[in-house]
C-alpha cells in the first residue's frame, strides 16, 4: 500500500499515467494469488485441520458439491445423448421392438425363475400352496373380524351423530296394520 500511495504521489505530479494491466503487474498479482493461496491451504490445515475440525470427502457441502456435479454431468449426458444418437435419426426410447422384446423375454425368465424356486423351494419340502392351507384360512379369517370390527366401530360413530325420530301417528298406524297383517 506504501509502495502504491509513494507511486502515485510521484508519478501524477510529474504528468505520467499509471498503467494497472501491464504484464509485469498482471505477472505480479498472480503470484500474490498464488501465495495468498499456498498461505490459505496451511493455515487450513494447521489452524482448522489440526484442531479436530472435519474437512474432508464427508462434509454435508462436500458431499451436496458432488451430487450437484453428478446432477450437472447426466444433465450433460443427457444433452448429449440427444445432440448425437437421437439428433442423427437413431432410436432410443422404451418403445422400440428390440426393448420391447428384452422386457418380455426378462419376464418370462423372472416368471420360471419364481415357479423353479416354487417347486424346489416350497412344494418340494411338503409345504402345501393353496387357498386352503390352515394359515391361510386363519389369516382370512383374521383379515374378516378386523373389517367386521371396524364396521361396528364406524356404525358406532355415525350412531352418535344421529337422533331418534320420535313416533308420529302415521308411524304407529304402519306399524299396527303390519301386525294385523303379520298375525293374518
Amino acid at each position: 500500500k506504501e509502495y502504491r500511495k509513494d507511486l502515485e504521489e510521484g508519478m501524477k505530479g510529474k504528468g505520467m499515467t499509471v498503467f494497472e494491466d501491464t504484464p509485469d503487474l498482471i505477472r505480479v498479482k498472480n503470484a500474490a494469488q498464488i501465495l495468498n493461496e499456498r498461505q490459505y491451504k496451511k493455515d487450513l490445515e494447521t489452524e482448522i485441520k489440526g484442531k479436530g475440525m472435519d474437512v474432508g470427502p464427508d462434509t454435508p457441502e462436500i458431499r451436496r458439491a458432488k451430487k450437484a456435479s453428478e446432477i450437472a454431468s447426466m444433465k450433460e449426458y443427457k444433452k448429449d445423448l440427444e445432440n448425437e444418437i437421437k439428433g442423427k435419426g437413431m432410436e432410443v426410447g422404451t418403445d422400440t421392438l428390440d426393448i420391447q422384446r428384452a422386457k418380455k423375454a426378462s419376464e418370462i425368465v423372472s416368471q420360471k425363475e419364481y415357479k423353479k424356486d416354487l417347486k424346489t423351494e416350497i412344494i418340494g419340502k411338503g409345504m402345501q400352496v393353496g387357498p386352503y392351507t390352515p394359515e391361510i384360512q386363519r389369516v382370512k379369517r383374521a383379515s374378516e373380524i378386523a373389517s367386521q370390527k371396524m364396521y361396528k366401530d364406524e356404525a358406532e360413530k355415525m350412531l352418535c351423530n344421529y337422533s331418534a325420530v320420535p313416533d308420529t301417528p302415521e308411524m304407529e298406524r304402519i306399524r299396527s296394520t303390519q301386525k294385523n297383517i303379520s298375525s293374518v
